[in-house]
């Protein structure tokens, strides 16, 4: 395929990119790797081995090399030397444990095997240095020497190779006794006591006299959760210039113990804590930037930089155009169902209402009807209030007061929702700040939508050597290709896929049901997301309670911050907020808007409940929920 139809988001995934990773990376606004260790906590495609790998020292060297840096400036105390580990959890974890061994036996073996991995890994990058010249291999006697002592070997050779190789025969010990824990046990170390030897005897070599070692671990949740106090407790330990930082799942961390009686690791005295898909919510302008510039990085190799159109299309805004409603309403007013359903429809109520014969026919018509059909649609919302008529709504639409442009604030796109349903008609999705808002903080989700969006535009002959906008259904289709996706795959998840995708279709149908009933007065619209009581789920419905954890792990569910009621009884609630990946699926509105009360027997039978029992609370949404409080108790 050549590069003019080529797809720039055809790889998503760090590990499809090589050592080359940098290419692609973008580092976020905040400094996050600093004298404080990091927790970045998220789901799968928020970034975080792409954050690990790109801030390892081997990533650095190529962009160093690639761009013909000064290497040395690594070094310095304003930059990190990061040594990058992936979890092996094929190795670690569960696989550490029984086999009629004591706990304390298998907790040092992973401190051992902890140890060694990284050490091997530091001397990996000592080697490079010798190889660039950075240091001399003489320099390296006294590590030499300590290490051998360490790992009880004589120091035949001061030759870095042959450290290494002896730390590879540690690794075959270790991994022998874990398949035969009846031979004997190799030579075993502490948490972490290898490694901080090491940093220390190469911090005494001149050039990295300054210089800052942050030990960077991914996939923490691999590790049980014994392995993860020993960690812990190197987290709790780190000095500025050894800094351990780890990235792990949402809901991974089984335990904030460390290995000191009766002491945890707390934020933000021994950690910072980065969550991005909390602060990621609203779509900021801090998101949608750090999302165009991830784009530009890809766009960028299409183009040649001194061009005078090089700014143009490396903006992804150029390609995810979003439309006005100009070229939206014709679909809307052409549909063969319109006059039936809404101009017959305000036509009817107008009649209906006696208050309408004290205004001019032609000033009625003139106010409330519209060459908007999202107006038109939201009168008949309107006149569906009670306490609402036809001379209320004219006089409100004729002065444009405050009340009435409060209507059309909290009602409007809302009501796009409502009428693409009633008409038949497929929800327009195009623009970045969509785009952005359906991928819920997970730059893969977004990526993934500008990959089909780009396959889409492609397959109508689209060529980067006469770039063009994506038109609306381009958009769409794309956005719609990647929800039925994502919700096919729920399935598949381990642990609970199949109840947590049965969940899933059941919050689906209820805010469907709410969004498009079509006597909705669009009271509270834009129905996606519910709060529970965690307190009353956790102590009764205990299974329930943890199909609702891997919904947050997987990241079907985002869970915001516990609030308190505004009652007098003071009960743990969360909001949980269906991820708007899902959203093109159901057709129903992305946006963080409305939610519902769903006590904690009610999600309990979503959850586990039977067909019956499920049915009956999804039939409770199908009638007309305008009189009943939504963020008040349904049930």
């Amino acid at each position: 395929m050549s590069k003019n139809t080529s797809n720039p988001f055809g790889r998503n995934r760090a590990e499809q990119m090589g050592e080359t990773s940098w290419k692609y990376y973008v580092s976020p606004s905040e400094n996050l790797l600093t004298e404080t260790p990091l927790i970045f906590e998220g789901s799968r495609g928020t970034g975080k081995t792409m954050f690990m790998l790109c801030n390892s020292w081997r990533e650095k060297f190529s962009e160093c090399n690639e761009n013909q840096s000064d290497i040395y400036q690594l070094f310095s105390k304003d930059n990190i030397v990061g040594f990058y580990y992936k979890t092996d959890g094929r190795f670690v974890g569960s696989n550490l444990e029984g086999k009629g061994i004591d706990d304390q036996t298998w907790v040092s073996i992973f401190n051992t095997y902890f140890n060694v991995v990284i050490s091997k890994e530091i001397f990996y990058f000592l080697k490079r240095c010798i190889e660039l010249r950075i240091i001399a291999k003489e320099s390296l006697f006294k590590l030499n020497s300590r290490i051998a002592k360490k790992i009880n070997i004589d120091l035949l050779e001061n030759d870095i190779s042959y450290i290494e190789n002896r730390l590879d025969d540690l690794l075959d010990e270790i991994e022998d006794f874990t398949n035969n824990p009846e031979l004997n046990p190799p030579k075993l170390l502490s948490a972490g006591t290898l490694i901080k030897t090491t940093i220390e005897y190469v911090k005494e070599i001149n050039v990295f006299k300054e210089a800052r070692f942050h030990i960077l671990i991914d996939e923490f949740e691999e590790l049980n959760a014994k392995q993860q106090i020993q960690i812990n407790t190197l987290i709790k330990q780190s000095i500025y210039w050894l800094v351990y930082d780890v990235c792990v799942k949402t809901n991974g961390i089984y335990t904030f113990e460390t290995i000191s009686n009766n002491e945890i690791i707390q934020e933000p005295h021994d950690f910072t804590l980065h969550k991005p898909e909390l602060n990621d919510y609203d779509n900021s302008k801090i998101y949608l930037k750090f999302l165009k510039d991830i784009c530009r990085k890809r766009l960028g190799e299409y183009f040649n930089s001194n061009s005078s159109n090089y700014i143009e299309f490396t903006d992804i805004d150029f390609y995810l155009k979003k439309y006005s409603n100009d070229i939206i309403f014709p679909v809307y007013k052409d549909s063969p169902k319109y006059e039936k359903e809404i101009y017959d429809v305000l036509v009817n109520l107008i009649k209906e209402d006696s208050s309408s014969k004290n205004i001019d026919s032609e000033e009625l018509k003139k106010f409330i009807f519209s060459d908007s059909p999202l107006i038109e649609r939201m009168h008949i919302s309107l006149l569906r209030r009670k306490e609402i008529t036809v001379e209320t709504l004219y006089i409100a639409a004729s002065t444009n007061n405050k009340t009435y442009e409060d209507w059309k604030h909290n009602t409007l796109y809302a009501t796009h929702f409502l009428l693409c349903s009633e008409l038949g008609i497929e929800f327009q999705y195009h623009g970045l700040k969509v785009f952005a808002s359906l991928s819920s903080g997970v730059i893969r989700y977004f990526l993934e939508i500008c990959k089909s969006a780009f396959d889409n535009a492609i397959g109508n002959s689209f060529s980067f050597s006469k770039p063009r906008s994506f038109t609306i259904k381009e958009q769409t289709d794309a956005a719609q290709f990647v929800s039925e996706t994502k919700v096919a795959k729920i399935d598949g998840f381990v642990p609970g896929g199949k109840i947590l995708k049965r969940l899933v279709l059941n919050l689906g149908k209820i805010f469907n049901s709410i969004q498009t009933n079509r006597l909705t007065t669009l009271g509270e619209p834009e129905v996606n997301h519910f709060t529970t009581s965690l307190f009353e789920l956790k102590n009764y419905y205990e299974e329930a309670s943890r199909i609702l954890d891997f919904a947050v792990m997987h990241n079907i569910l985002q869970a915001s911050l516990p609030t308190k009621t505004k009652s007098n009884d003071i009960v743990e609630v969360a909001d949980y907020h269906l991820n708007h990946i899902y959203c093109p699926y159901f057709k129903i509105s992305h946006r963080r808007k409305r939610k519902i009360v769903l006590e904690p027997d009610v999600l309990n039978k979503l959850i586990v409940g039977n067909s019956d029992e499920i049915n009956k609370i999804i039939k409770k949404y199908e009638v007309d929920i305008d009189n009943q409080p939504l963020q008040g108790k349904l049930f």
